[in-house]
């Protein structure tokens, strides 16, 4: 009989998704060249860093890599019944919104705002109000049938 919880279970997977998930990551990054979007508008936003793209490709890896490791930690801590775990895996999450946001900025400033408003932002408003819609409806769907 194994001591551990449902609970346990779900994290483990959590972390195995995410762990594979990065490594998918840097099989792509590997394998571009450095002269694709880490080399468009380099002038144009560089955040006080004047770095080649090659170097840029390299951060942006190592900055990804570094997400491997609380998720690792709490695997282990998982396999070692510490109860702890599920804090590691908050900071990965965290360290996962914080990355996102540092790349996305860093590189959505190269590219055109028309394709960033069209592609981007106009997609994630309309994603919002439809949810929050449905949400509307529903209340109101609930509250007429009481």
């Amino acid at each position: 009989m194994s001591n551990f919880t449902p609970n346990d279970f779900h994290l483990l997977a959590v972390n195995a998704g995410i762990i594979g998930s990065i490594f998918i990551f840097f099989a792509i990054a590997v394998q571009l060249p450095p002269t694709t979007i880490f080399d468009i508008d380099s002038e144009k936003c560089s955040f006080g860093f004047h770095l080649t793209s090659e170097q840029a490709q390299i951060s942006v890896v190592i900055s990804v890599g570094i997400l491997v490791i609380p998720f690792s930690v709490s695997s282990i801590l998982i396999i070692s019944h510490v109860r702890i775990a599920s804090l590691f895996t908050n900071i990965g999450f965290a360290l996962i919104i914080t990355t996102a946001i540092l790349i996305i900025s860093s590189l959505s400033c190269r590219i055109p705002s028309t394709f960033f408003d069209t592609l981007m932002v106009l997609p994630a408003v309309i994603s919002v109000l439809v949810v929050i819609l449905l949400f509307y409806f529903r209340q109101k769907k609930s509250s007429s049938n009481s």
